[in-house]
């Protein structure tokens, strides 16, 4: 389990969420910070990310679920989508060069998780 899969699921835990449901949405504010975190899963698509006020969202992560883990499949920032692996004839194929620059963001973004306390502090939004 990747360290982004690890805080995202302690959140939705504390928030009552099953990590393993089919399907749930979580957005999160802190009074401290412009920006919300957005959590969501339909099927086998798991998406998170910031989104500001003004419903942007950077980044934004996109994950496969695969029994119990989460596979990368692409981050978006404003400057572009980054491909890291996709599905194909039923089989999933990474970028092996990609797959590590998307680990490295991923990582990075479950470390500002981390600093900025949303699993503290991130307050549910109806």
């Amino acid at each position: 389990m990747g360290k982004l899969q690890a805080i995202i699921e302690d959140i939705l835990k504390k928030h009552g969420i099953d990590p393993l449901s089919e399907s749930y949405y979580l957005k999160l504010r802190m009074l401290s910070h412009d920006e919300s975190l957005v959590i969501g899963k339909v099927g086998e698509q798991i998406l998170a990310g910031f989104q500001n006020k003004n419903l942007i969202s950077d980044p934004v992560f996109s994950f496969d679920y695969n029994e119990g883990l989460w596979i990368p499949v692409q981050f978006e920032q404003k400057n572009g989508i980054f491909i890291c692996s996709f599905v194909e004839n039923g089989n999933h194929m990474a970028f092996p060069y990609r797959l590590k620059r998307c680990m490295l963001v991923q990582a990075m973004f479950a470390k500002n998780i981390r600093e900025q306390q949303w699993l503290e502090n991130g307050v549910k939004v109806e």
